[in-house]
């Protein structure tokens, strides 16, 4: 028999962010940090004091570049003509303000964010923030926003799983069968066509931004998203997205672990704290299963 691998709308979203997060890694630790270091010393400002979260703590650059971003990030808009006519902050707006994260907001910044369809729904449905709830909320606003970037299109096929990892970034001996070696797998296509179209939005202005050339959403190339799905790995992911700050500090996250019956699932917890991916990652229990946390915001076994 041949092993069908089916991309799916889940393989193919999961596969395009392995393939945009090594991508990303290259550049974040090359041009950009050194155009975020440049652009720093012009303005004096120091590396934030603050968890690296995500992928960025797995390369010194990259954590070293979470830092300075994260300091610019705070920079006052006032001082925007200290360092205009640097090509470097050319550079940090263009990417910062591009589609790939969402619609860019001015927050009276150096930098615009980007509030893709799960920070609005947040915006929209604080302070009453469930899986269900924003999952439902962050898809109507995916829909009426257009909105291309990495979160918006996972937001699009309502898995929770999916855009928990898109908002943070295989075998080699077959079992044989009777009769000899099992032929070889045949990879289905089996993405929508919506989402392939709003995929190649995202991919054609990834590839311009950076000149990269992220691999085009189509049949030929199934067996390249199957693998670089295969390649990524999610467990553990974990991101804070939100918090409230009207009392003592807490901070409202998403993390990917897997449920009693080995399943992916995204826990939702509120913590004193943030709770960055490497972090997540140490607290999970055997086989990936997801931390309980005490009122203390301490992780006390496993759910």
């Amino acid at each position: 028999m041949v092993e069908q691998r089916v991309v799916d709308n889940r393989v193919f979203l999961l596969g395009l962010d392995g393939l945009y997060r090594h991508a990303m890694k290259r550049h974040e630790g090359t041009e950009l940090l050194i155009c975020a270091q440049r652009v720093a010393a012009a303005l004096q400002v120091a590396p934030a004091n603050v968890p690296v979260e995500g992928y960025y703590s797995e390369a010194e650059e990259l954590s070293d570049y979470f830092r300075i971003m994260r300091a610019l990030q705070q920079v006052e808009g006032s001082r925007v003509s200290e360092v205009a006519r640097m090509n470097e902050f050319q550079r940090l707006r263009e990417v910062t303000s591009a589609s790939l994260h969402g619609c860019p907001v001015d927050e009276g910044k150096l930098l615009s964010v980007g509030r893709d369809a799960l920070s609005q729904a947040l915006l929209e449905t604080f302070p009453e923030w469930t899986v269900a709830r924003l999952m439902v909320a962050a898809n109507e606003i995916a829909q009426k926003t257009d909105d291309i970037s990495l979160v918006g299109l996972a937001s699009r096929i309502r898995d929770p799983v999916v855009l928990a990892a898109a908002r943070e970034s295989a075998v080699l001996y077959a079992e044989a069968v009777a009769g000899g070696i099992p032929a070889p797998p045949e990879y289905v296509w089996a993405v929508e066509d919506d989402l392939v179209e709003l995929a190649s939005r995202f991919i054609d202005a990834f590839n311009t931004l950076f000149g990269e050339e992220l691999p085009r959403p189509e049949p030929a190339l199934s067996r390249r998203y199957w693998e670089a799905y295969k390649e990524n790995e999610i467990l553990g992911r974990c991101v804070r997205i939100g918090y409230d700050d009207r009392g003592p500090m807490r901070h409202y996250h998403w993390g990917i672990c897997r449920d009693a019956t080995g399943e992916f699932t995204v826990q939702e917890f509120w913590n004193s704290n943030v709770w960055p991916t490497s972090a997540y990652r140490r607290a999970l229990g055997p086989g990936g299963r997801c931390p309980k946390f005490s009122k203390e915001g301490r992780v006390n076994g496993f759910i």
